[in-house]
């Protein structure tokens, strides 16, 4: 049994990027389940590794599910894609094991995990690397990463996943990173999106995760894909996935519930945007 001793300890420059170990830990009590929503072998070693009071997120059940569910649906639109001369990029990557996962379906595509130095050099000690996965340890912000990857794999398609990642900025910063990465490439944005109830309206001391998370405020949220697609011309909606209404039985009768409510039901959804 590995000793505290032992474990990672954690600290960040920023603290929205504790966060990360929300999801990590998510996904490993997931794979705990006898019929898991996503399959994950990995994360619960991540968790074992690290000196860190996860326990403090076990009621929060909610969150678990929609954690999971977020995580799932991207997993599945990648794999209805022809992998060939397929680039992923992981925008704030946290310690996601999405590469890992998906190996053995993405062959002859390129992963590339982007986020902060400090939560880099976390993930390069405690996460293996997939075949052909890369780390980017910089602001999602700056360009020069845009560049140097469009230099590198000019013909590829590209797809860009913002998991649990739009909350946390001001408009203003992701419509110029949506129309920078329009601008340079083809391909797709994968990201969720929090309605406008839950990023300005919902409290964090409410919030059934986020609450032990200190300072990590919800800065962004949007109720319709139109106000994405009127940053850019370049930007085209292709589909979206309604939290709330996926794996209904998983809710319980809690998220049956307040799902009724109109504002709490869309208050989560991931989105497909294409990049032409």
């Amino acid at each position: 049994m590995q000793t505290s001793k032992n474990k990672e300890k954690i600290s960040f420059n920023n603290t929205v990027s504790e966060t990360l170990l929300i999801n990590l830990y998510f996904r490993a009590k997931e794979n705990e389940l006898k019929n898991p929503i996503l399959k994950d072998e990995f994360s619960g070693e991540v968790v074992k590794k690290i000196d860190y009071d996860f326990s403090k997120f076990d009621k929060s059940k909610l969150s678990r599910v929609g954690t999971i569910i977020r995580a799932k649906f991207f997993d599945d639109e990648l794999l209805k894609l022809n992998n060939e001369n397929l680039v992923i990029v992981q925008v704030g990557a946290g310690l996601d094991t999405r590469p890992l996962r998906l190996e053995n379906s993405f062959k002859n595509a390129y992963f590339y995990d982007l986020d902060l130095p400090d939560v880099i050099n976390l993930r390069d000690n405690l996460i293996p690397k997939a075949k052909n996965n890369f780390y980017l340890s910089t602001s999602m912000l700056e360009t020069a990463w845009m560049d140097e990857l469009k230099s590198k794999h000019e013909n590829a398609k590209f797809i860009f996943i913002l998991e649990g990642v739009s909350m946390y900025f001001c408009q203003d910063d992701l419509k110029e990173f949506f129309i920078n990465l329009a601008s340079r490439f083809n391909g797709l944005i994968m990201a969720d999106f929090m309605n406008k109830f839950a990023a300005y309206k919902f409290d964090n001391k409410h919030h059934d995760a986020m609450k032990h998370i200190k300072n990590a405020k919800f800065k962004f949220g949007i109720d319709d894909e139109s106000e994405i697609l009127a940053w850019d011309e370049r930007i085209q909606f292709v589909k979206k996935g309604v939290m709330f209404d996926m794996h209904r039985k998983r809710w319980g009768l809690l998220g049956n519930i307040v799902r009724l409510f109109k504002r709490v039901r869309y208050s989560c959804v991931m989105y497909v945007f294409k990049i032409n």
